[in-house]
């Protein structure tokens, strides 16, 4: 991306173009605005022109330099929406264009940043205007479409899990269970391995699909072996700071080597960039449930949820996020067990952060919550369930070589519910190796 500032650019032109204002303040806030750009300022200049906006938006003169500060200060849709009000009264002038089409460019919308950028050229503007405008068309040249990217990786990995199949401690106050049925824990190997290829057929169009195997073996209980095999896939776009995707996905689970639950859903998301150090996301998709030997299991499943991301230029570059989200599990066909143990409602929040210790050190601490509330009466417990889980994760990567990252992880969870059986603690602690292929 080319780092060239606005005010390079008005620079070059505004001896030989200028607006006439009949406005004493417009003329004002304008050139308070200018110096602070000329200064190098941006943000300054940007907070600046919000003072003014009020009553002087719409002034071309105003909007010309309002327009300039907003793209420099990371607001490139801002300034762009300002810049086209300007270009609306003086189409013909060369610094009107000039901006607009970086901001176009800075949006990746290449067509009219090329045409705006090759009508300048037109009106012989000087010599280092016409080798910047030059820089700029060189890179949207390189921009040719389609474009096919393919990333794949693979990790291996070996843990111990403290409680393989999240079963209580002890024994409860109404039923027996059997030593199997208890808390058992396990060392165990895990592998995982995945692909995605992205075809970006043009500047703000994709296509992506993907395939992800999970394999987990314990070493003493076989029983407890599981493998989650993930196909998706999705079309996305961009528009300005928005960007879409809607897409599908196909999940196949395996338990101790016989099919298990099967998955199929629809999802969409919408990501805004709200400048160059935060965003917010929204996404929600619907999943059918089917199970192979519980039929009664077999549920539908709907969830909407949000996200916001803020990354910091202080010690460590620290990336923060959080999250919530909500939803509803409906069972295909009701009954005594299906509305006590899969009709719910549940919600959910999540914290975290990911620090950059040096430049190939990341750790990342993360909370998850999440409630659940179910319809029916249990059959035994003659209450309605309500469960409550934590689970803290520690993750730490160091990338020793380009292809290859060294991993680990701990992970502390807590299920805490009215009904005993479904209560219990857990810990996991992970070392593995990834090599990414690229």
């Amino acid at each position: 991306m080319i780092k060239l500032t606005g005010i390079a650019l008005l620079t070059i032109l505004s001896c030989s173009h200028s607006f006439a204002s009949e406005n004493p303040a417009s003329d004002h806030g304008a050139e308070e605005v200018k110096a602070l750009l000329d200064a190098g300022r941006f943000s300054e200049a940007y907070d600046l022109a919000l003072n003014y906006i009020d009553d002087l938006e719409g002034d071309p003169t105003f909007d010309l330099q309002y327009g300039v500060a907003a793209i420099d200060s990371g607001h490139v849709s801002e300034g762009v929406f300002a810049l086209e009000r300007v270009a609306f009264f003086a189409p013909e002038n060369p610094l009107v264009s000039l901006e607009l089409a970086r901001g176009y460019y800075l949006l990746e919308q290449f067509d009219k940043a090329q045409q705006l950028f090759e009508a300048v050229l037109l009106l012989n503007p000087p010599d280092n205007t016409r080798v910047r405008i030059a820089t700029y068309l060189d890179r949207i040249n390189q921009q040719s479409f389609p474009i096919t990217r393919v990333r794949s990786f693979i990790e291996v990995w070996r843990g111990y899990d403290s409680n393989i199949n999240s079963g209580p401690e002890s024994q409860t106050t109404i039923v027996s269970l059997s030593s199997d049925a208890l808390g058992q824990g396990d060392p165990f190997n895990r592998v995982q391995m995945g692909s995605t290829i992205e075809h970006q057929y043009a500047a703000d169009r994709q296509l992506d699909v993907s395939l992800k195997g999970n394999f987990r073996y314990y070493d003493n209980e076989s029983e407890q072996d599981f493998s989650t095999l993930s196909l998706s896939g999705g079309h996305s776009w961009t528009q300005q700071n928005n960007r879409y995707r809607l897409g599908a996905d196909l999940q196949h689970f395996s338990r101790d080597g016989e099919g298990y639950r099967d998955l199929l859903g629809i999802n969409g998301s919408w990501t805004h960039q709200l400048d160059k150090q935060s965003q917010w996301r929204l996404y929600g998709g619907i999943s059918s449930l089917d199970y192979v030997d519980s039929s009664w299991k077999d549920s539908t499943q709907s969830y909407l949820g949000g996200n916001y991301l803020l990354s910091g230029n202080h010690r460590w570059k620290p990336l923060w996020f959080a999250g919530a989200f909500v939803g509803q599990e409906t069972p295909d066909t009701a009954g005594i067990l299906a509305d006590a143990q899969v009709d719910r409602f549940f919600w959910g929040a999540n914290l975290g952060v990911q620090l950059s210790l040096s430049d190939k050190l990341t750790l990342t601490p993360a909370l998850t919550f999440q409630s659940s509330r179910y319809k029916g009466d249990d059959w035994l417990y003659r209450v309605r369930r309500q469960d409550d889980y934590t689970i803290f994760n520690l993750n730490l990567e160091w990338a020793v070589e380009n292809n290859w990252t060294v991993l680990a992880g701990y992970s502390v969870s807590h299920a805490n519910s009215n009904i005993e059986l479904y209560e219990y603690d857990r810990q996991q602690t992970v070392l593995g190796l990834r090599y990414s292929f690229k």
